[in-house]
C-alpha cells in the first residue's frame, strides 16, 4: 500500500502545482524584484548623500528628498518583471535580456538625460554670462523664488517621465494579468480533461 501511495504521486503533481495561478506566481516575480530595485536606490541615494554632496546638513536632507520623490528603479523593476513574466510565465521564448531590459534603460536613461540637460544649462548659463559656477553654489544662499523657477522644469520634466513610466507599467501589467488569467484557464481545462479520461 505505501508503494501505491509514492507511485502514484507523479499523477497527482500537476495538480499540486495548479494551486498557485500565473498571476500569483507573477506577482511575486514582481515584488521580489521591485525588492531588489529599492535596496539598489536605497544604497545609490547613501552615496550620493554621503560621498557626492558636501557636508551640509540641508543640502544632504534637499539630495535625499529629491532622489527619493522619483522611484525611477523600482519601478523600472516593474517594468522589467512583465518582460520576465512574459518569457517565464506565458513561455514567449522570443523574449529575451535585451528586449526585456529596453523600456527600463529607455525610461532610466531619459529620466536621468532630462536632469542632466538641465543642470547643463544652468552651468551654460551661469559661464555664458561670465559668471563662475563655484561663486554661484553659495551653500549659506537662502532658497529663492529665482532658483526654484530654474529648477522647476527639471523637476517637471523628470515627474513628467515617471509618469510615462507608471502609465507603461500600469498598462503592461493589466494587459499580462488577462493574459495570465487566460492561461490559467486553459491549463485547469487541461487537468480536468485528464482527471475525466483517467
Amino acid at each position: 500500500p505505501e508503494t501505491q501511495g509514492i507511485e502514484s504521486l507523479p499523477q497527482h503533481q500537476p495538480q499540486l502545482q495548479s494551486l498557485r495561478s500565473l498571476n500569483s506566481v507573477g506577482n511575486g516575480i514582481t515584488v521580489a524584484m521591485v525588492a531588489v530595485a529599492l535596496g539598489f536606490a536605497c544604497c545609490e541615494n547613501l552615496v550620493y548623500i554621503f560621498v557626492y554632496t558636501p557636508p551640509n546638513l540641508e543640502l544632504q536632507l534637499t539630495t535625499l528628498f529629491s532622489r527619493s520623490i522619483f522611484p525611477v528603479h523600482p519601478l523600472c523593476a516593474a517594468i522589467q518583471s512583465i518582460g520576465v513574466c512574459r518569457r517565464d510565465l506565458e513561455k514567449e521564448k522570443h523574449i529575451q535580456l535585451g528586449r526585456i531590459v529596453l523600456p527600463s534603460v529607455i525610461l532610466h536613461g531619459t529620466f536621468d538625460f532630462s536632469l542632466m540637460v538641465m543642470t547643463f544649462l544652468n552651468m551654460y548659463n551661469i559661464l555664458s554670462n561670465g559668471g563662475d559656477p563655484a561663486a554661484e553654489m553659495d551653500l549659506e544662499e537662502e532658497f529663492s523664488m529665482d532658483l526654484f523657477l530654474e529648477i522647476m522644469p527639471s523637476l517637471l520634466v523628470a515627474l513628467g517621465v515617471v509618469i510615462v513610466g507608471w502609465i507603461y507599467f500600469v498598462v503592461g501589467s493589466r494587459l499580462q494579468k488577462a493574459r495570465l488569467d487566460a492561461l490559467d484557464i486553459e491549463e485547469g481545462a487541461a487537468l480536468i480533461s485528464d482527471a475525466s479520461i483517467v
